[in-house]
């Protein structure tokens, strides 16, 4: 009876620890309460978007039930993002640094991927940060670091340059290359121009704000900056606060702003642009980053904005809202007005010629026919020089 009472709890151990998954945990205090902090994964081991509310002091608690270790990305209100390491059994805590820095504390892989990123940002350089980037890679190409690594220093920035990706992509290790995210990122790579400056812009079709419907073509002949957003990205609602002020000193005629929001939640969206009175066309389709336009020019960084010509191609990816650029934007509108002026002088000058040399052919007709004056010459019928 003993021995079997002894089975019987090695058994329930055992099913027990079959059940049961290990965790990994994140807690902390963020702001003063009533916050909203987002969490999401790169790539099929946590396909999904995760939600977490502060409560009253701001403290907040997230757990994820894993067995392996897996590379999540924490979004704070502010907009800032902070990868994270969701390794097994790891009680991990997130902590208010110097200067607004987010610093998050738990697990070996957490603790590297912040003194690497330490060190690389202690140089200045691009040369030398992708120098620090590639001893890593090399001395580590198994490592889950490598994804927010390539993805901050190379994939995200607005200037990516193709060539750059696919080089640190092909030293990565085998497991790595097999990765969900960077299959996408190898698809994305493959079929994009490295230089899309000069490129014509998609078409599409909108629905504003407003109920207005939109497509290309209501931008045509003017200066256009397309703008990707969100409501609960600080940055981003601060840029286009800049934008609307360069649109308010610019005729509508001339200047337009075109803001494609990839807010999940389209009431915190309505809000937002009422609020802030941001100014332009305003869309959110709810697709997020699935929006057609933006896997065409594989944005993955808010805020980002890029610059449409009155022809609508792209004059500039990546458009900063300083005194530069609306010094910049105004001369440009200037320029254009005179070169549509230059074009109509042209035109009118080319239908005066066509005018005489038709009066001409007319002349010409009514003399050798013996015609009193153009009137006698029926207007039905097409002028044909006497001889042809």
């Amino acid at each position: 009876m003993k021995r079997v009472a002894i089975l019987l709890t090695l058994l329930l151990t055992l099913v027990a620890c079959k059940e049961s998954k290990p965790t990994y945990s994140l807690s902390g205090q963020y702001g003063n309460g009533g916050d909203t902090l987002y969490i999401f994964g790169l790539d099929s081991r946590h396909d999904r978007l995760d939600t977490l509310l502060t409560d009253k002091s701001g403290e907040f608690t997230y757990k994820l039930s894993t067995d392996t270790l897996i590379p999540l990305t924490l979004i704070m209100p502010d907009g800032k993002m902070h990868p994270l390491y969701a390794e097994p059994n790891i009680n991990a805590t997130l902590e208010n640094g110097n200067n607004g820095r987010i610093i998050v504390k738990g697990g070996a892989t957490q603790a590297l991927y912040d003194s690497i990123t330490a060190k690389i940002d202690s140089v200045k350089g691009r040369v030398k940060k992708e120098d620090i980037i590639d001893k890593f890679i090399s001395t580590h190409p198994m490592s889950e670091i490598n994804i927010h690594l390539l993805q901050r220093y190379f994939i995200e920035i607005p200037d990516a340059k193709n060539p750059f990706i696919r080089t640190r992509l092909d030293k990565l290790g085998g497991t790595l290359q097999d990765n969900d995210y960077f299959a996408d990122v190898k698809v994305k790579v493959s079929k994009k121009n490295s230089n899309i400056v000069h490129k014509a812009f998609p078409e599409f079709t909108f629905t504003t704000a407003e109920g207005k419907e939109i497509e290309r073509n209501d931008y045509v002949g003017k200066y256009t900056i397309v703008t990707f957003w969100a409501s609960w990205d600080s940055l981003s609602v601060g840029h286009l606060k800049e934008l609307s002020k360069i649109a308010r000193n610019n005729s509508d005629d001339e200047f337009a702003l075109l803001n494609i929001s990839l807010d999940h939640d389209t009431a915190s969206w309505r809000r937002c642009i009422e609020k802030d009175t941001i100014e332009g066309d305003n869309i959110c389709d709810a697709q997020l980053w699935d929006n057609s336009i933006v896997k065409e020019f594989n944005i993955e960084k808010l805020p980002f904005s890029l610059q449409m010509n009155p022809y609508m191609r792209i004059d500039r990816f990546g458009v900063n809202a300083n005194e530069e650029f609306a010094t910049e934007i105004d001369s440009l509108i200037k320029r254009h007005a005179k070169d549509e002026k230059r074009k109509e002088q042209r035109r009118s000058k080319k239908e005066q010629k066509i005018r005489v040399a038709t009066n001409k052919d007319r002349d010409d007709i009514i003399k050798r026919g013996g015609l009193k004056s153009v009137k006698d010459v029926s207007p039905t019928k097409k002028i044909v020089k006497p001889g042809k």
